[in-house]
């Protein structure tokens, strides 16, 4: 039978104050582009790609575009969107978001060419001076079909996570 030997809070403690005050939500891992009022712009992910544009609005700034489900970018398989998150960043140089919208759309077929319109509120706390961008995550379960929906999907997971 083996003992167990009691750790010291030394690693603990250590872990604890890596991870307090200093985590944030974080980009820089995700494709970005500059920050353009008014300017139709394409943003081309692994298994979507996003046309957008930044609007102002009274006291925020909208995102507002139309994705699309790369389809060849996805089994040959898929036929069915059963669920989808949508989500835009705001984050400034070193990638740590300073705004957020998030839409989540009902479960639709999937059909080539055709879109789905997002249209989200970006409202940040403030903003200092200098270069601003734009990201997108997403999440999604593909299924063969609205019927067919018992087996494992295939999933497609892109989104700003806590650095």
């Amino acid at each position: 039978m083996k003992s167990f030997k009691p750790v010291g809070l030394g690693p603990l403690l250590l872990v604890l104050m890596a991870l307090s005050g200093c985590a944030h939500l974080g980009v820089s891992h995700l494709d970005r582009q500059s920050w353009k009022l008014e300017t139709p712009r394409t943003m081309d992910m692994e298994f979507m790609k996003f046309d957008y544009e930044i609007v102002p609005r009274k006291d925020s700034f909208g995102l507002r575009g139309t994705a699309y489900v790369k389809k060849n970018s996805v089994p040959m398989w898929v036929g069915w969107i059963g669920e989808l998150w949508i989500q835009g960043y705001l984050s400034d140089m070193d990638g740590e978001v300073l705004a957020q919208g998030l839409q989540v759309f009902s479960p639709e077929k999937l059909e080539a060419g055709k879109g789905i319109s997002f249209d989200f509120e970006l409202k940040p706390d403030q903003l200092d001076s200098g270069p601003l961008y734009i990201s997108f995550g997403y999440r999604m379960a593909l299924y063969k079909s609205r019927e067919d929906n018992n087996g494992p999907p295939f999933m497609a997971i892109e989104r700003a996570v806590y650095q």
